[in-house]
């Protein structure tokens, strides 16, 4: 691969403002960058929010559909992105994940999935550097795939979710990543917070870590990756303190309490495994309220396995959000949080109450584009 991280087809990238990572607790939010007005929502981002951290999903198999034959729009599509987000100031976490079907042999579970890993490693190395190297000084993060502890996410030909085969993958990645940029922190892929063993399917994600450690996983991250989904519950309460909502239609936290469903003990319980920093690159709290469809037409329900959303109100959702910035900070051990998300309300196909459809519950502005609660609080929220 060319050290520069040249695409062919496509002009050589020039990072405009090449910096390290932000050392202070970061504040960031996720927009739904390869589609709409990428200037307007990097300025919303960075000067209405005054975020200064952003994450980027990259969607291997979008940029590289065939082996030698790379998407050069998408390429194209994520240089404006990755140059004007830095230009305002925005520290950028890539997340890299869903190889393309022609680096694997092994078929996904369900169709429609692109999981991980790329079973050609070489072709895996290869892409990740490239990606550092042609952002080099304009990406400031990565993370190295995404939820491996579940089988949408990872699928090998042995049928297991091992956290040692995700360790091997680091094994070959994280060396070339190191030797393109130095200043590059590189994230262990969030564990789902699954409170729940399937063989095959899912892991509990306490589990997986620990399984992590004792493959000599802290060795090749920087970071453990963390997604909290706050459910129905507000960030500061513990799974086992006997919290309980009497008025929630959803009760899983309430009548099967686990560690899961609280986002305090999730992260908590992280730091106690690997006593590392943690980069949260995921965390929000759906609601339905005031939400309709995209015609105007009231919601009939919630995305399937979504309930917990018809429990949150808008209110609840912006000050927990507020006090989920302001416990990360505290904890000292925390990098940034990212909240999921700014705008995929407008750009996903799918209704809110339709299987998809789920990612607009989080959004912080409405189908229209007025901002929710959420928004107003974030914006006005102290950062020290």
């Amino acid at each position: 691969m060319d050290p520069r991280g040249r695409v062919p087809g496509v002009p050589d990238f020039a990072c405009p403002r090449p910096r390290a990572a932000a050392t202070r607790f970061g504040y960031g939010i996720q927009s739904n960058w390869p589609v709409g007005d990428i200037g307007y929502w990097n300025s919303v981002m960075a000067g209405q929010l005054k975020m200064n951290w952003t994450r980027a999903k990259v969607n291997w198999y979008e940029f590289e559909p065939g082996p030698g034959a790379p998407n050069t729009y998408q390429f194209q599509l994520f240089d404006a992105f990755v140059a004007d987000a830095n230009k305002k100031g925005l520290n950028i976490v890539a997340t890299i994940t869903q190889p393309p079907q022609w680096t694997r042999v092994t078929p996904p579970r369900n169709p429609g999935q692109r999981p991980s890993p790329p079973e050609a490693i070489e072709e895996g190395v290869r892409f990740f550097r490239l990606i550092a190297a042609r952002y080099r000084g304009c990406i400031q993060a990565i993370e190295v795939l995404n939820e491996t502890n579940l089988d949408r996410e990872w699928v090998v030909a042995s049928g297991e979710l091992k956290a040692a085969d995700y360790v091997d993958f680091l094994r070959a990645v994280t060396p070339a990543l190191r030797a393109i940029d130095r200043r590059l922190v590189i994230i262990m892929a969030a564990p789902s917070p699954t409170g729940a063993n399937v063989p095959g399917v899912a892991q509990d994600d306490f589990l997986y870590l620990e399984d992590f450690v004792r493959a000599g996983g802290l060795n090749f991250v920087d970071c453990i990756g963390v997604h909290l989904n706050g459910y129905n519950m507000p960030p500061d309460k513990r799974w086992n303190e006997g919290y309980n909502d009497p008025t929630a239609r959803f009760r899983g936290p309430f009548d099967n309490p686990h560690h899961s469903w609280s986002f305090i003990s999730t992260i908590e319980g992280y730091r106690q495994r690997t006593n590392k920093p943690m980069c949260v690159t995921e965390f929000g709290w759906a609601s339905a309220e005031n939400l309709t469809r995209k015609d105007g037409s009231p919601l009939n329900g919630v995305a399937p396995g979504f309930d917990f959303a018809l429990d949150n109100t808008e209110q609840e959702q912006a000050a927990w959000i507020v006090n989920a910035f302001q416990i990360l900070r505290r904890l000292g051990y925390v990098r940034f949080g990212i909240v999921f998300n700014l705008d995929f309300i407008q750009k996903i196909g799918q209704n809110p109450d339709e299987p998809g459809g789920d990612p607009a519950l989080y959004s912080v502005i409405r189908q229209n584009g007025a901002p929710r609660p959420a928004f107003e609080a974030i914006r006005d929220m102290p950062r020290r």
